[in-house]
C-alpha cells in the first residue's frame, strides 16, 4: 500500500473499478456501505478522499467537469494501482508541493 492511502481509498477504487462509469460520492459511499456494512467509510469521508488525496494524487478525476461536477471514475493511475502487480508505491505519489 502507498504510505498516504487507507483502506478506504482502496475500496474507493475498487468500486469505481468494477462499475466502469463516474459515480458522485454518495453513490460511492452507498455501494460501500451495501458491500462492506458498518466497516465501510462514511459517504462524507468517501467525499474527502476523493477530493483531496486520491485526486491530488492522480487516482480518480472527473470526467465531466465541464458539465457536472462531484462526479469521480477511477484514473488509468488508478487502474494500474490496482491491477499492476509490478508498479512501485513512489508511483503514486504526486509532488503536489510543486504543483500549486
Amino acid at each position: 500500500m502507498v504510505p498516504w492511502m487507507t483502506k478506504a481509498d482502496h475500496y474507493i477504487l475498487e468500486l469505481l473499478d468494477r462499475v466502469g462509469f463516474a459515480l458522485p460520492p454518495k453513490a460511492i459511499g452507498l455501494g460501500l456501505r451495501e458491500e462492506y456494512g458498518d466497516a465501510a467509510p462514511t459517504w462524507g469521508h468517501v467525499a474527502r478522499r476523493l477530493r483531496e488525496d486520491l485526486s491530488e494524487h492522480g487516482l480518480v478525476e472527473q470526467p465531466y467537469e465541464d458539465e457536472v461536477r462531484g462526479y469521480y471514475a477511477i484514473s488509468e493511475l488508478g487502474k494500474r494501482y490496482l491491477h499492476d502487480p509490478h508498479a512501485e508505491p513512489e508511483e503514486f505519489v504526486a509532488n503536489v508541493d510543486n504543483e500549486k
